[in-house]
């Protein structure tokens, strides 16, 4: 029997675990993960062998509900022929939040990597509210802000950047996680246009100091990625970035924790994999009777 003693906490936030929490999970080990994932908002695990796609659903099950289909489950690669959006740098963000219903979470696990692959950043929107000054969260506790979907990416993406039939969703600047209700700060430097309500010079502002608290130096967890690393994550309350990239051979496999998916919600987009959203449409939703007990 696994013992939830083998979990160790990441600074600056998450925690690390032995992988028999995930590959063979018991129920106290499962509730402690869970939890974890709602307070914390990031899980590691290391020293594993490479998971086929059907075993990382099935890890990635333990959180929530994954849907079957290779719009929402994927390869991020800048070798292999069948990878996707593995070859630019990624500013923060969380995963569609130009949507109603953003993914719940994510999970990316090392199939090949090289060294001095290129790695990827997170930071707790979590950690930054609790930061905030006193006069910060009042002023911004009740406003909303526009979101965006990603048109470009050497910079914040913006309305003017989308062309007809885009999307974008409002949402509030500050959520409670879905869970604990816990609140945490809802923008990015990749896909929130503005603050509504606010003036273009007023709402630059305010979303500069906001990220200053999201990013600040010594708040962030950097993953350096070897083969067999899993990282699973709180796409609501946890963002996630890439940096720097580098030659070196990197290929993820990327599972969604979601109640919706990507098709559901924009089915007029025929935009990243055109291929893959045509199956999707053909066979259906492709949810799983996946849902965490």
């Amino acid at each position: 029997m696994t013992s939830t003693t083998a979990l160790s906490a990441i600074q600056p936030f998450g925690a690390e675990g032995d992988p028999d929490l995930i590959l063979k999970p018991t129920e106290a080990g499962t509730r402690e993960l869970r939890r974890l994932f709602d307070e914390e908002g990031l899980l590691v695990f290391k020293g594993l062998e490479p998971l086929g796609m059907d075993q990382q659903m099935e890890v990635c099950r333990l959180f929530g509900p994954v849907l079957d289909n290779p719009w929402e489950n994927m390869i991020v690669s800048n070798s292999r022929a069948d990878g996707y959006l593995g070859a630019q740098q990624l500013l923060w963000h969380n995963d569609l939040p130009y949507l109603p219903k953003p993914y719940i979470g994510g999970s990316l696990h090392a199939l090949e990597v090289d060294a001095g692959t290129t790695s990827t950043h997170f930071a707790s929107g979590l950690r930054a509210w609790e930061r905030l000054p006193g006069k910060l969260r009042d002023r911004v506790a009740n406003l909303n802000a526009l979101h965006v979907k990603q048109k470009v990416f050497d910079r914040r993406n913006r309305l003017t950047d989308l062309e007809p039939g885009d999307v974008c969703a409002v949402h509030a600047v500050v959520r409670q996680q879905r869970n604990t209700g816990c609140p945490y700060l809802f923008v990015s430097e990749d896909l929130t246009d503005c603050i509504i309500g606010l003036s273009p010079e007023e709402s630059d502002a305010l979303l500069a100091e906001l990220f200053s608290w999201l990013y600040a130096e010594g708040e962030t967890y950097e993953h350096r990625w070897d083969l067999g690393d899993i990282v699973i994550w709180d796409n609501e309350t946890v963002q996630h970035a890439r940096g720097e990239i580098t030659e070196s051979v990197r290929t993820l496999q990327r599972v969604s924790i979601a109640e919706w998916g990507y098709a559901q919600m924009y089915p007029t987009d025929l935009g990243i994999y055109s291929d893959q959203y045509d199956m999707t449409l053909a066979q259906g939703t492709g949810m799983a009777d996946a849902s965490a007990s």
